[in-house]
């Protein structure tokens, strides 16, 4: 934790009271890394800017990312996103460390049905939580923003879970999730937790509560926890596999051309043609288990596929290998740089001029994906 309280804040009582609710404990100090321009396997423009981007930002932010587990007195869990209240002293609790950032949280206040009325300027509201349909005492609270994406798995749960192993929590607290899913299920027995209890609720309140604090700052990952928790789990689906034969995909290609969702390239067709006659695996990631594609990403040497969370199983991939991000013209995903300099890879990203492909944007495509499996 670091950063200065401002003054206002700390001359209003509510808060003040608040404060006095909290403690934070540290697990792990952060390692200073600077980060290497060897991280971005091609020197063009476009990779350029972004290099610097994210080296600028990352080599401040890595050293102040939290690491450690707060433990909340007298507070309330808000909605199936969890945000943490003092509903006595009326305060909320956003930020970083507690994986909540502001913009999505005045979305979320307003479009959640939590109880909010209406803004009483930029850092106030009014809201009526009703009462808690729940007492829930030493629990563990695992809900975010973001929680049933996969990606946000990989990014902040398995890390903050990992991170608990150093905590020292009590003997019989339960970790409390919003639900709980197959590939969730998987993620857990992964890092070995095995006391996990899933609900949702409106409102809960906790005479004790435990919050593992979030281990990134910006696009920047905490080190050395976010690599020591992917190499776990690298690890836990390597044992896994290994008497499994070998799948023979030095390349890959993450297709999204089955993907439900609203964010997917026109022209999968002809993209993925392109990309087996250069001797890429296709990969559909929704047709196989965590186990399933741990096995086929673990020997990669060149991974490539549209920005999203399918990128990230990339921490998946034995250490070396180059992914290869496509990125549309309105997306700054350097999430995939963080993870490459934790995970021991090295990237590149290719910009899109929109998500409906040409012939002449395929071939661009092409030239990239040969450009990676020569760096």
């Amino acid at each position: 934790m670091s950063g200065v309280i401002p003054d206002d804040y700390q001359r209003d009582l509510s808060i003040i009271r608040s404060f006095a609710r909290i403690n934070y404990r540290k697990l792990m100090r952060n390692w200073k890394i600077r980060t290497q321009r060897e991280l971005f396997v091609l020197q063009d423009e476009y990779n350029e800017r972004l290099f610097r981007s994210y080296a600028d930002m990352s080599d401040q932010s890595r050293d102040i990312a939290p690491c450690g587990i707060f433990t909340f007195d007298g507070m309330w869990s808000i909605g199936r996103d969890g945000l943490i209240a003092d509903v006595e002293n009326a305060n909320v609790f956003l930020g970083h460390s507690v994986n909540w950032s502001r913009d999505y949280f005045n979305w979320w206040l307003e479009n959640s049905g939590v109880g909010f009325e209406r803004w009483d300027g930029p850092d106030a509201f009014w809201a009526d939580f009703g009462s808690p349909e729940r007492e829930d005492n030493d629990v563990v609270l695992m809900k975010s923003p973001g929680y049933g994406i996969f990606g946000h798995w990989i990014l902040d749960f398995v890390p903050q879970l990992y991170l608990g192993r150093f905590a020292d929590i009590p003997s019989g607290t339960r970790y409390v999730f919003d639900h709980l899913t197959d590939w969730m299920n998987v993620l857990l027995e992964a890092v070995q937790i095995g006391s996990a209890d899933a609900y949702a609720l409106k409102a809960v309140s906790h005479s004790r509560l435990f919050r593992l604090s979030g281990v990134k700052c910006g696009f920047a990952m905490a080190q050395p926890i976010n690599s020591l928790a992917w190499d776990h789990l690298r690890a836990h689906f390597n044992h896994l596999n290994c008497t499994k034969a070998a799948i023979d995909a030095d390349c890959v290609f993450v297709s999204r051309r089955n993907w439900q969702g609203d964010r997917k390239l026109s022209e999968y067709e002809a993209l993925e043609e392109g990309m087996r006659s250069l001797g890429f695996t296709i990969l559909h990631p929704e047709k196989l288990d965590l186990a399933g594609q741990a096995h086929h990403f673990a020997d990669a040497k060149v991974i490539i596929g549209e920005d999203g969370s399918a990128l990230h199983s990339i921490m998946l991939t034995n250490p070396g290998a180059v992914l290869g991000v496509l990125m549309l013209p309105d997306r700054l995903n350097l999430w995939h740089a963080g993870i490459c300099e934790a995970a021991g890879h090295r990237l590149a990203y290719h910009p899109l001029p929109g998500d409906s492909l040409s012939p002449e944007a395929v071939a661009d495509i092409l030239a990239f994906a040969s450009r990676l499996k020569e760096a």
